[in-house]
């Protein structure tokens, strides 16, 4: 059964060849250490240079990530609307905050001048 609902899979077999010709990729929930071991590296080859605080950092996108995860669950409960949290989801996040912060500390950096 299709998690899109009743009209994607009457309008897919319509069009047999996208399925057959499509490859899907399915993933699966990181554990926390995994969620830990990628933020980290992720954000120590970005050289942010949060010293001390890198560990709370991580830590604190591990957190996001789960909550938003048990969420999801709860959102599907209640309303019956699904939302996928993958690894994709996590790796968005730290670009996301990658990209803020640099974009801010060059702000600042002009802003000083």
């Amino acid at each position: 059964m299709s998690p899109l609902g009743e009209t994607f899979r009457e309008r897919i077999r319509q069009f047999p060849s996208l399925v057959n010709c499509c490859t899907i990729d399915w993933f699966s929930e990181w554990p926390e250490e995994a969620l830990l071991g990628v933020g980290h590296g992720q954000i120590t080859n970005a050289d942010l240079e949060l010293g001390k605080d890198l560990k709370a950092c991580v830590e604190m996108f591990k957190n996001i990530h789960k909550s938003v995860e048990k969420k999801s669950v709860q959102f599907k409960d209640e309303l019956n609307r699904q939302n996928y949290v993958t690894p994709t989801s996590f790796l968005e996040l730290l670009n996301l905050y990658k990209s803020i912060l640099t974009q801010k500390r060059k702000e600042v950096s002009e802003a000083k001048q």
